[in-house]
């Protein structure tokens, strides 16, 4: 009875009552194709999102010397920090849409708050387009200093199609480094310009208008 209503006084905190308690979320990401999980590592600034991918058992590829096969989790990327808090409105459509098997909506969106990022240990069902497009962006986003350079390649990613952000996300984690590097590398050019680029901002300010 008490953990039922700790999670009651939560999901009221975090604007979730009467649509999907924070345990059920829970319930649901450990068969989703990809889940975000929020948590805490030492010498990360928080908040700290991470991306993961399950991978079948016929689609992994080391599978030798086991004996039973099972599905198996593997992290597509992360970010913390402030990246995150001025990254919020783009987390924010890129997860909006996400819905359960009956197609009833699990308003992610509102746990991309500064509130709903106090969760430290909580992991979150993605499908596959939220999936690839998260991963695709914290990949992209990773050692890139300039925020302004962050939200333009999450704003830009969150308007690829789920083809194009699987097809993308399949290039830059590619265990071939030279393709995966020059991948990165122009993709990168390609969504937010170098960083030098005066029209940053400018573009920046367009995208962001759009809404």
């Amino acid at each position: 009875m008490a953990n039922r209503t700790a999670t009651a006084s939560q999901t009221t905190l975090f604007g979730l009552k009467g649509d999907v308690e924070l345990r059920q979320l829970m319930q649901l990401a450990r068969r989703a194709p990809y889940v975000l999980r929020l948590t805490r590592r030492k010498n990360i600034p928080p908040p700290l999102l991470v991306v993961k991918e399950r991978v079948a058992p016929e689609d992994r590829d080391d599978l030798d010397g086991l004996t039973h096969y099972r599905a198996k989790t593997i992290e597509r990327g992360q970010m913390h920090g402030a990246s995150v808090r001025a990254c919020l409105p783009v987390l924010k459509r890129i997860v909006e849409d996400v819905k359960d098997d009956q197609g009833i909506a699990l308003n992610l969106e509102r746990l991309m708050s500064v509130q709903g990022l106090k969760h430290t240990n909580l992991n979150l069902p993605l499908d596959p387009t939220a999936g690839a497009r998260l991963a695709l962006f914290f990949q992209l986003q990773s050692k890139i200093k300039d925020i302004d350079r962050i939200e333009l390649i999450g704003r830009r990613v969150a308007m690829f199609s789920r083809e194009e952000a699987v097809y993308w996300l399949a290039n830059v984690t590619t265990t071939d480094q030279a393709l995966r590097s020059w991948a990165m590398t122009g993709l990168r050019i390609c969504l937010c310009g170098e960083a030098s680029d005066p029209r940053i901002g400018k573009v920046l300010e367009r995208i962001r208008a759009r809404g």
